[in-house]
Order: C-alpha cells, then sequence, then structure tokens
C-alpha cells in the first residue's frame, strides 16, 4: 500500500487492503483497492467488499449463472453466488435426482427424503404422487405408488409358487396322446 502525501490517497493492492485513519494534519484520506476479480483498481462511487476482497460494481457476478450481485450474495471458497444457485450448488439435495434445492422451491418429503415436485413420482410408473397418495420408499429413497409395488410383491409371488415347466420326450408324448385317446379327461396318476 502506498500513500501519496500530495494527493492524500492510499492506493491498495489486493493482498493489503489495510484502511488508514483519517489525519487530521493532512486532510482527508482516500482508499482505492484493487479489484479481487480484475486487479484494476477501484475508483468507482462504490466499493462491494465481500470476505474482505473488493470488487467494483460490474466484476461482481455469480460464478454460476453471471448475474450481477447488487444486493446480496453469497460466498463459498472465494467464490460468490446468487442465493439460487449457492443453494442450488450447496444446499439441500434431492433424493430422487441429487439436484440442490433452492430455499424458495416447494418440496415433498418422505420420511427424512426431501424430493422436488417434480421428482416425487413413482419409479415405475413416472405418475407424480399427490398429497394423500399411498406410496412405498425402496432402497431407502426410491418412491413407489401402491398399485405398482402390489403388483410387484404379487408377481414376485406368483414366480415362487410356479414349478419348473417340465420337458416331456418323444415317448412320454406318444403315450400321453394314447391316454387322451382312451379318455378325454384321464387321471392324474395316467397322466
Amino acid at each position: 500500500m502506498t500513500f501519496n502525501n500530495e494527493t492524500n490517497i492510499v492506493i491498495g493492492n489486493k493482498h493489503n487492503n489495510e484502511q488508514l485513519q483519517h489525519d487530521h494534519r493532512t486532510g482527508a484520506v482516500i482508499t482505492i483497492y484493487d479489484c479481487f476479480v480484475c486487479s484494476l483498481p477501484i475508483c468507482d462511487q462504490f466499493v462491494f467488499k465481500v470476505n474482505d476482497n473488493h470488487f467494483h460494481s460490474l466484476c461482481l457476478n455469480c460464478s454460476e449463472c453471471h448475474a450481477k450481485l447488487l444486493d446480496k450474495c453469497y460466498s463459498r471458497d472465494g467464490s460468490v453466488y446468487c442465493k439460487e444457485d449457492f443453494f442450488k450448488k450447496f444446499g439441500t439435495k434431492c433424493a430422487s435426482c441429487g439436484n440442490g434445492i433452492p430455499p424458495s422451491e416447494v418440496v415433498r418429503r418422505a420420511n427424512d427424503y426431501v424430493y422436488h415436485l417434480q421428482c416425487f413420482a413413482c419409479l415405475i410408473c413416472h405418475r407424480q404422487l399427490n398429497t394423500g397418495d399411498e406410496f412405498y420408499l425402496i432402497d431407502d429413497q426410491k418412491l413407489v405408488c401402491k398399485i405398482d409395488y402390489e403388483t410387484l410383491k404379487n408377481k414376485e409371488f406368483d414366480d415362487t409358487n410356479k414349478r419348473p415347466r417340465t420337458t416331456i420326450t418323444q415317448k412320454q408324448l406318444e403315450i400321453l396322446k394314447q391316454a387322451y385317446n382312451t379318455s378325454p379327461k384321464p387321471a392324474r396318476h395316467v397322466r
């Protein structure tokens, strides 16, 4: 940081942005900081400061969507974000798609899991589930509507109760034909 006695201007840099106190003997002191983004001196009317970093008004943009940040911003790991992008990246994640959920978005909950409205749907039929619909959570976070869940359970039950298919030789087939020719309804032991 350098101080020019003739103009009473303090010129800073991004590594050492300490402000000097006003000295009544020399007059007013103006501090000029270097912008964190472009490294040029900030001579604007307004200097934006985020976590000890100074910005031109035109250089303070969201790291994700590049929108101008004039009112509020959020910061993490040296990057600044608008509210929506910050919560999408670092906020609560949807249990279905894994994307962040902004705090302004309406969500659905099942146990400890949070879902976007469009993600709160049956895994099998893809029907969006509404308040009051019955559903099951499988694999701890996948949603299945009651109808599809019961269909799956019945199919599994039917598959376990079926006996394996019988393979008949040519000789056995001839004997079976003879049994049916003798009687239209042969006894079980004959078949």
